[in-house]
């Protein structure tokens, strides 16, 4: 009986404002909780693991990661944070856990929202192996940077909204100052919006050589607001990356062959059985390079009276110098072989109609064909 008294004397004793028996009993549902989060965590995790190690999935292994790192630790302390909150202890006390039970979980929470935005961002990245390149790398690192202050802030908001604290009349203000602030820097933000474009939708990479209305160059450098290019003649020429969204750009860079179409006008007074022959006359100068497909050479019509053929060939490489050799050697042979045929290119004929004094020359056209006209302002 002394035992038993002295042992409801102890139970009924108040520590930290709670009689001993009523801690007791929060320790004993704490440590219960715990022991129920403990098991499981090491048989319902750990199975999973091994079930998804077997998968080709990676959603499925965050799941798991995001469990053991974030959702476990979260739960921990909500066990210890609702075992607690029903002790008669002071507001202050009361109010303080309160506060720091809710930074915890919303910490724990917004890690767990960064890992599936960052995985999400890694599982495109994965899918898009073949282009990775060291500046894209740079420019996803950056990219993930700014989606972990983004998810922070929305995180710190949410944590002053739980907390109690009014944030509608800072939420307001944000508000408006952002649509000034947007209104403001319409074009920056244009900019930077035409940047995730770029990123995702790939039209040109770094080191590629493309071209933008009448500039053209070698892309240097792809940033938030503007792509640098380097022309041909050295000098840098930047570009804002609204501008380039929202033009045609021609990519030379991702050019697998070279096509060329070009026209000849040759004399009228050539025999119709050489002009016949001049098809067979242009292959023959293409045949001469392995790497060169032709293609045709028709008749296609008269311009200005003179037979005009239009000819197109394939080099099977990107190379504008390539080109440009092929079709040096095919100038240089045309020509040598067109002369000792007898053909000969059209020359273009120009009528030119004068107007002098203030009437027409009686005479009218001199023996060139030069017409003579009256011009009524004397010029």
């Amino acid at each position: 009986m002394n035992f038993a008294e002295t042992l409801a004397k102890f139970l009924d004793q108040s520590f930290l404002g709670s009689p001993v028996r009523e801690d007791i009993k929060v320790l004993l549902g704490i440590l219960v909780g715990v022991a129920l989060l403990r098991l499981f965590q090491v048989f319902v995790i750990r199975r999973l693991r091994r079930i998804f190690e077997r998968t080709a999935s990676t959603w499925d292994d965050l799941l798991v990661a995001s469990l053991e790192k974030d959702v476990v630790p979260a739960l921990y302390v909500m066990v210890v944070y609702l075992g607690l909150r029903d002790l008669p202890w002071r507001k202050s006390i009361q109010d303080g856990m309160r506060t720091l039970a809710t930074a915890l979980i919303t910490v724990l929470a917004v890690r767990a929202v960064i890992a599936i935005v960052n995985h999400s961002i890694q599982a495109y990245w994965r899918r898009h192996e073949a282009d990775r390149t060291q500046a894209r790398e740079k420019n996803l690192n950056g990219i993930i940077t700014m989606a972990k202050i983004v998810v922070w802030m929305l995180g710190f908001l949410l944590l002053l909204d739980n907390l109690g604290i009014k944030i509608s009349a800072f939420m307001a203000g944000l508000g408006i100052t952002g649509i000034a602030v947007a209104l403001a820097a319409q074009a920056i933000l244009g900019d930077v919006f035409s940047y995730f474009v770029i990123f995702f939708d790939q039209p040109f990479e770094v080191g590629h050589n493309i071209k933008v209305g009448d500039l053209q160059g070698e892309v240097e450098h792809i940033g938030l607001k503007t792509t640098r290019l380097r022309s041909g003649d050295g000098e840098q020429i930047i570009i804002s990356n609204k501008t380039l969204t929202d033009s045609r750009v021609q990519n030379f860079k991702r050019m697998h062959r070279r096509r060329v179409v070009y026209q000849l006008d040759f004399d009228p007074a050539t025999p119709t059985e050489a002009l016949r022959g001049l098809p067979d006359r242009m292959k023959a100068q293409y045949a001469r390079f392995p790497d060169v497909t032709f293609e045709r050479c028709h008749f296609v019509r008269f311009a200005d009276g003179n037979p005009r053929f239009e000819t197109s060939y394939v080099v099977e490489t990107p190379d504008f110098g390539r080109h440009l050799d092929v079709q040096h050697e095919v100038n240089l042979g045309l020509h040598e072989d067109l002369a000792k045929a007898g053909i000969r290119f059209a020359i273009p004929a120009r009528t030119i109609r004068i107007r002098s004094g203030g009437r027409r020359r009686p005479e009218g056209a001199d023996s060139e064909g030069v017409q003579a006209e009256a011009d009524p302002e004397g010029g």
